[in-house]
């Protein structure tokens, strides 16, 4: 009987080690192809969806066509380089804003501006203007020329030490809708956005130095104060405490500020640019206080 249990076990031990050396390297490839094949199949799901960026980039094409015609001509361009295509979509992009912005009033002839005027620039927004909405409204910003540089190309001269206050980090990191905290989405430049449900966060007017406000008198021939509001997918308006589309607490004391400046002589005109991709309320052209 001992020796019939001796033999069973032996049985058994023999059946592990040969299991082992079956089964054992089945195990080990099993347990790094499954990480493998999640990963594929990620990639997989990623590159269907993404196919057209990921070409963009690598400079090729994920698309093939069937049923080829050899006659015919696919995709042809009517430029011969990608600075000629480029310059031609700025010229395009000029002409759009030439032709679709819209003068809402023009008292006492205020524009246009003589070439050479000098003219300071007044709120967060105009040195971060608004080229786009949200979500699919995204744009490619990354390119885009600044207000100032807009003006000094059209033969205007502007207050830069105005400009680069606003400009400045201390200043754009605690204003403005890259300043705000929460409620914040993405441009196509990928810099950040406030939306319309984290308010204005204009920089109030007692914050900016009295040397910057000086300097307002050598480039007085127009004040221009520049107002935006953003929205569109992932960034509806929220109506609570204040109303996202009016004129907030510090943006009517710029206008305020403004209208002294104006009556003392320092500014000769004053001029507003609504710079948008959402509806501003207006009331305050009609009253013009």
């Amino acid at each position: 009987m001992e020796e019939l249990k001796l033999q069973k076990k032996a049985y058994k031990n023999l059946y592990k080690r040969r299991k082992r050396r079956t089964v054992g390297p089945w195990g080990i490839l099993a347990g790094i192809s499954a990480p493998i094949a999640v990963i594929l199949i990620v990639a997989t799901v990623f590159v269907t969806m993404f196919d057209n960026t990921i070409a963009l980039f690598t400079g090729g094409t994920f698309w093939e066509l069937e049923n080829e015609d050899p006659n015919a001509q696919y995709f042809t361009s009517e430029f011969t380089s990608d600075a000629e295509r480029i310059a031609a979509g700025a010229e395009v992009g000029y002409q759009m804003e030439a032709e679709g912005a819209a003068l809402l009033m023009n008292e006492n002839a205020a524009l246009p501006l003589a070439e050479g005027a000098k003219v300071s620039l007044f709120s967060m927004s105009s040195v971060d203007p608004v080229f786009g909405g949200t979500g699919s409204g995204n744009v490619d910003a990354s390119k885009a020329v600044n207000l100032k540089d807009s003006l000094t190309n059209s033969g205007i001269q502007v207050n830069e030490t105005l400009w680069n206050f606003y400009a400045a980090e201390e200043i754009s990191t605690m204003y403005g809708r890259s300043g705000a905290a929460g409620g914040q989405v993405q441009d196509g430049a990928g810099a950040d956005l406030l939306a319309p449900s984290g308010g204005i966060n204009e920089v109030p007017w007692d914050v900016i130095p009295a040397d910057v406000i000086n300097s307002v008198s050598e480039y007085g021939d127009a004040a221009i104060a520049i107002f935006s509001r953003i929205g569109g997918e992932g960034a509806d308006c929220e109506f609570g405490e204040t109303n996202y589309l009016a004129l907030e607490a510090n943006e009517i004391a710029i206008l305020e500020n403004l209208k002294a400046m104006k009556e003392a002589g320092t500014v000769d005109k004053i001029i507003v640019l609504i710079n948008t991709s959402n509806s501003l309320q207006v009331d305050f052209l009609k009253d013009n206080p």
